[in-house]
């Protein structure tokens, strides 16, 4: 069967369509696809579904790992193959909900499963950035590898560094390595993309956030200090939890606080846009009624595709 995707910018309430679907069918287990709720302790300010409702409907990839703990599109792609198969075999109808594209992407469009590189070929190459700047180093990846070369900005010193770190390290252009190991899906997906007019989604998520604090965002932050996580774990780089721990242990304005994370968020909303424009294999619906409906005809065999 074709595997429904439900995403959409955050705060866009993408999660309910699948959990309302679930419940209405009681076919479906959910496969979260955010990159921060994976992490146990990280509740309020990712937004996690609440224990009630994930003994109502099943939900997996959530809390299963530390907050300094590291995860990855390739693991997730892994994991969420394995409980595909198992939840078909169960005979329920496998849902994935979330807005990380990457991760949505790895699991569409397959991986770039590429060999361990020795680490001292990033360093050097990163070290020759800082020293000479990105126009010496794009143009050592023309010298090299210009089909690759053509396709990026000159401009890009992460993708011109993993070229050159991938040529270095593997004996081969950027191009070539991805030919050779490139990881095609395994399935077949459909993917829906709630839409929602970006003043409207901007007043949702300056209410969410406030609305976070209320419920002790600040607190959820201290206890995770308080066990001897901090700012530099992989889990910190969810937004608001760097910005809230500078302030457990600086101080300063709650309302200053709350206003730049809720700036933070709209920018990686308006990035989230962006990303889905551009996707030619999604289906935007600015009708949530609608996305869930047609949601809930696949899970009973109404429907191939969203």
């Amino acid at each position: 069967m074709i595997i429904p995707i439900i995403t959409g910018p955050t705060s866009s309430g993408k999660s309910s369509i699948a959990y309302n679907a679930g419940l209405k069918t009681n076919k479906v287990e959910i496969i979260s696809a955010d990159a921060f709720q994976v992490y146990k302790g990280l509740d309020i300010g990712t937004a996690k579904v609440s224990m009630q409702e994930r003994q109502q409907v099943k939900h997996h990839l959530i809390d299963i790992i530390n907050p300094d703990e590291c995860y990855s599109a390739g693991m997730f792609r892994f994991q969420a193959e394995k409980l595909i198969e198992d939840i078909l075999n169960r005979g329920n109808i496998p849902v994935i909900a979330g807005g990380t594209g990457l991760y949505i992407k790895s699991l569409t469009e397959g991986i770039f499963n590429c060999p361990d590189i020795d680490e001292n070929i990033r360093k050097d190459l990163q070290i020759k950035l800082e020293k000479n700047g990105i126009e010496s180093l794009y143009n050592e990846l023309k010298s090299v590898d210009a089909e690759y070369a053509a396709k990026i900005s000159s401009n890009d010193p992460v993708r011109t560094v993993r070229a050159l770190e991938v040529y270095y390290g593997l004996g081969m252009t950027f191009t070539q390595a991805h030919k050779k190991y490139a990881v095609k899906p395994k399935y077949k997906y459909s993917i829906g993309v709630l839409w929602i007019e970006r003043s409207k989604l901007y007043e949702k998520i300056n209410e969410r956030t406030r609305q976070m604090w209320e419920m002790g965002w600040d607190k959820e932050v201290e206890t995770l200090l308080n066990l001897g996580y901090n700012a530099d774990c992989p889990s910190f780089r969810a937004i608001g939890y760097k910005l809230i721990a500078d302030y457990i242990t600086n101080g300063g304005r709650s309302d200053d606080v709350i206003n730049k994370i809720a700036q933070e968020t709209r920018h990686f909303a308006k990035r989230q846009f962006t990303w889905f424009r551009h996707r030619y294999n999604v289906i935007m619906y600015e009708d949530k009624e609608k996305l869930e409906n047609n949601l809930i005809e696949i899970i009973n065999g109404k429907r191939s595709s969203l």
